[in-house]
């Protein structure tokens, strides 16, 4: 049912990247995501960045939907519908490597939380285009081992977020997570395989319902959907799949990736 929240809190994170607190509080599980609705924009799903208190957003300016979420300021009320999704990110071994491209850091924050709670071993590996186009994570310094690439060298290391993966996995690591763009997490998911290492992906599709009725978000060939199934699978449930290859757009045709 949609609720009207308030929007608690906001901080810039980037030039197109903002954290919008709401004044709302889920029992939701790190990789679930939730609708957030604007009138005259209809509604959109995000990952949760923070679960443990007041609900926390990160959002990414990319399209008409998200220019108007940078319009709103402390105060405004959003629409708010969720948890949504059978598919979340569980723990599975001490040490944990977590990759994330861009904004991908965000659903991965609630899981590097629990990871860390638990007393394990995580290591981030967050990767971007330039410098400018990362997400600060000053919260997990002192607590995660953090590697930042930039494709430009402009911050941390030159390349990609794979380039550290692959050195990293060879020294041993029990667990993978991964979020951002598609051809990243099928490389990831790829390392993964080869190695026989537990490896969980969340993935975005264009999300109508958020509950399993529409199929929209259906992965071919397995029929899963992304948005009762998911967003979190595992790499195996993903072989042989579009995973990597292609999705759909709002219309339901076929984009190659």
């Amino acid at each position: 049912m949609l609720e009207m929240v308030e929007i608690s809190g906001i901080r810039m994170e980037n030039p197109t990247v903002k954290t919008f607190t709401l004044d709302k509080r889920v029992d939701a599980r790190p990789g679930q995501f939730c609708m957030l609705w604007i009138p005259g924009e209809g509604e959109k799903p995000f990952g949760f960045a923070k679960l443990d208190g007041d609900v926390k957003i990160m959002v990414r300016k990319v399209g008409s939907f998200t220019e108007k979420m940078f319009t709103l300021e402390e105060g405004d009320l959003v629409g708010f519908r969720g948890p949504y999704g059978d598919g979340h990110f569980k723990l599975k071994g001490k040490s944990i490597c977590a990759v994330a491209g861009g904004v991908g850091i965000a659903p991965l924050l609630p899981f590097i939380d629990e990871a860390l709670a638990e007393d394990r071993e995580v290591t981030v590996i967050h990767g971007a285009k330039t410098g400018e186009a990362l997400v600060p994570l000053k919260r997990l310094k002192g607590e995660a081992t953090i590697h930042l690439t930039t494709d430009d060298g402009s911050c941390g290391r030159k390349g990609t977020t794979c380039d550290v993966l692959e050195e990293l996995v060879d020294g041993g690591v029990d667990q993978i997570c991964t979020c951002g763009p598609e051809v990243m997490m099928k490389r990831v998911m790829d390392i993964a395989l080869e190695r026989n290492i537990f490896c969980q992906l969340t993935l975005e599709r264009y999300i109508k319902c958020s509950i399993g009725v529409c199929g929209h978000c259906s992965i071919d060939d397995s029929g899963l959907m992304v948005c009762r199934d998911g967003p979190v699978f595992e790499a195996g449930q993903l072989r042989n799949s579009e995973f990597g290859r292609y999705r759909r757009d709002k219309a339901g045709a076929v984009v190659d990736l």
